[in-house]
């Protein structure tokens, strides 16, 4: 069973910890990553969601997400993650923090979703043929041009989690840097 470090509403650690279903029933604070993986060629990785889900079954999104386990540092949990849902190690040099985003809204009765999202960027290549999927979480990987990416997110296409209000100036800064770069 997974636990979770709870925090209060500023993002301090508590002490306390409990596990990922208590977190999101009493929804007490926590802390989560995404992860936007883009190659020398600015596509991003996307991932469609598993069916099983809970949230967003068979969309697709960004590369990666997840909650950080307790004493996870966020750079850690955030590594962990893409390993875990794309069985790839990444360097960590090519990780870069670029945002944290506050998240507090109640996707279904008994459900509340209390998060600090840090936002990674992650600028390396990674092979599809390298990837093996954690089932559970992802049905399917594979590469879009960043701009088409933001696109699909700003028309709220259907076949893809809603992020046009929570990623919008994220996504405009992941546009900047690989502008810069």
């Amino acid at each position: 069973m997974e636990y979770i470090d709870i925090l209060d509403e500023e993002g301090n650690l508590t002490g306390k910890i409990a596990n990922r279903e208590e977190v999101h029933k009493k929804g007490y604070w926590h802390r989560a990553i995404n992860v936007f993986m883009i190659n020398k060629d600015n596509q991003l990785l996307i991932q469609k969601r598993a069916a099983n889900k809970k949230k967003h079954p068979n969309l697709w999104d960004y590369s990666c997400a997840g909650h950080l386990s307790a004493g996870d540092s966020s750079l850690f949990g955030a590594m962990r993650e893409i390993e875990e849902e794309l069985g790839v190690k990444i360097n960590e040099k090519n990780m870069k923090l670029i945002d944290t985003l506050l998240k507090s809204y109640s996707p279904k009765p008994d459900f509340f979703e209390n998060e600090f999202q840090d936002i990674y960027l992650c600028l390396e290549d990674i092979v599809l043929e390298d990837i093996a999927l954690q089932v559970e979480e992802v049905a399917e990987v594979k590469y879009m041009n960043f701009e088409d990416y933001k696109q699909r997110i700003l028309e709220e296409d259907k076949d893809f989690v809603n992020r046009k209000k929570t990623h919008l100036q994220v996504l405009e800064k992941i546009e900047k840097i690989i502008k810069e770069r």
